[in-house]
Order: structure tokens, then sequence, then C-alpha cells
């Protein structure tokens, strides 16, 4: 099969997150037959780390369809590892990052439901569905993929509550650039990395929001220890 390079800008992009050696195939080569190419479904054991913290082991499955969607979903984000790096003065009891499945909602769960839908459900990340990505590139031995901005706003957010030592609770919302957001999978399931890059947070206490930006910007990676499936 015939290669090509990528174009510059797809380089450009993945090169900060990901290091993919050879030559690559162009996503749009008409002459590549992706109806041909199998779905593959694989689940890792991996481990976050926030900049240069390491966080909690986790979970992360990735399923590609190049005949319709690409989805990456992760058993959970490394929330008090952002707090740690983020505010570290801040003594934490409790982090919530969903809402009730059933009867009235605790106080954190209807703090987190409201942030949510103020900011827009279709905009927020969460950890239990799995996350829209698009295909930037295919080498033989990896795929490159991009998280899907949002068509409007070009942004997404990845919301939490924390319950602080003394009962007060603070709502943080991180914004999260989707162009700048990159994953490496190995084709055949020997390994997978995938990086969030999170360029402002809002914190919320009694309705009242302060707004932070990150420069330089946070970088959520998540690297796979072994595949468990």
């Amino acid at each position: 099969m015939k290669r090509i390079f990528p174009l510059t800008i797809i380089i450009a992009a993945l090169l900060s997150a990901c290091s993919p050696g050879g030559d690559w195939l162009n996503y749009e080569d008409p002459k590549i037959e992706y109806s041909d190419l199998p779905s593959l479904d694989y689940t890792f054991k991996g481990v976050w780390t926030v900049d240069d913290i390491k966080g909690d082991e986790t979970y992360s499955r990735i399923l590609i369809d190049f005949k319709s969607k690409n989805l990456i979903s992760c058993g959970t984000f490394p929330y008090a590892t952002i707090m740690e790096a983020l505010f570290p003065e801040v003594k934490v009891a409790k982090i919530c990052d969903n809402s009730a499945e059933s009867g009235t909602p605790s106080p954190e769960e209807d703090l987190w439901e409201q942030t949510v839908m103020s900011h827009g459900t279709n905009l927020c990340l969460m950890s239990s569905l799995g996350i829209p990505y698009r295909c930037i590139g295919i080498s033989e031995q990896s795929i490159y993929l991009e998280m899907k901005p949002d068509m409007t706003y070009g942004i997404l957010y990845l919301p939490f509550v924390v319950t602080k030592d003394n009962g007060t609770l603070m709502a943080v919302m991180l914004t999260v650039a989707p162009t700048e957001s990159t994953a490496l999978l190995d084709r055949d399931g020997a390994s997978f990395s995938n990086r969030l890059t999170v360029t402002q947070v809002e914190t919320i206490i009694d309705g009242q929001s302060e707004i932070k930006r990150l420069n330089p910007t946070m970088q959520l990676r998540f690297t796979s220890i072994e595949k468990v499936k």
C-alpha cells in the first residue's frame, strides 16, 4: 500500500502528545478502503497523571469503528489529583462526579446537576459515557485520535463537586481544549495513551464564580499498564 505523509498541521498537533514513528497514512486518502478495516474494542488498565503528579489507577475502554464513530471511556477521571495540583490548600472530604441514580439527590449531587445544566449537558464530559473522538492519522502500527470539539462552542467541560472538610461545597468546572486533546492506540492492543489539555478552571461556591486561565495549560494523561480485554 502506498504511504503518504500527513498534513503538517496534523503532525504539529500530535507531536506534543504522541511520538509517532515512520510514515503515516492520511485519513482522507481515497486509496484506503476504511470499510475493510476491522473494528477495534480494547480495555486497558492504566494510571492517570496530572502534570507531574501521579494519580489513581483506573480502566479505559476504546472502541474504534471506522464506519461510524470512535469512543473512549474511562472508569474515572483523576479528580483528587487535579485538586492536589490546582488547590493544594483545600482539604477534600469527598468528591462527586454524577447525579443521583434514584430518589432525592444529595446536596453535592444537586450542585453537580445544576452546574452541568448551566454549562450545557451536551458540553460536559462524564466518565460513565463514551467521549467521541475522530481519527486524524493511521500508520501500520498505530491509530492517532483527537477529541471531537463541539460544533458551536469548540470547547468541552469536565465538572465535579468537592466537599471540603468543613462541609463547604465547591463546584469545579475544567475547560478542555478538544483539538489539543489526543490519543494514541496501538492497533494490536499493545498500548494506549490519552491526553486531555485543560485551559481554564472555574470554581463556584455559594453561587459565586471565580475563573482562572491556566498558563501553562494542565495536562491530564492516561497511560496504559496492561490490556485486560
